[in-house]
């Protein structure tokens, strides 16, 4: 998108955010279409979000069009996977979603 609008003049600035703490687990549905209503300990324990949307908008107003923010470092790692081996980033993904439903369905 940014090479068809260049001639355009209009940016596109791409944000890679990291976790933030927000209420989205609180109000995320699940596969099965029930509430998940539960504050996951990454998200509890991320970035403020006044401080993000700082960083977000300073950045853009600085011309940066890549902009990773509130990242840890295996996030960073997982953005650098995306792009130089994402067939081995998409089977680690996969098997980290199956591990945490199969330890979710324990729980229940």
């Amino acid at each position: 998108m940014r090479s068809e609008l260049t001639t355009s003049n209009v940016d596109v600035h791409v944000v890679s955010p990291g976790y933030i703490k927000t209420n989205l687990s609180m109000s995320a549905i699940q596969g099965d279409g029930t509430a998940y209503s539960k504050m996951d300990s990454t998200t509890a324990n991320g970035a403020d979000a006044d401080e993000v949307a700082f960083t977000i908008l300073t950045s853009v107003a600085k011309g940066q069009t890549d902009i990773v923010v509130a990242s840890s470092f295996s996030a960073k790692v997982g953005i650098w996977l995306k792009f130089f081996a994402p067939n081995f980033l998409e089977r680690m993904l996969v098997k980290r979603f199956e591990k945490g439903h199969l330890e979710s369905k324990k729980t229940e």
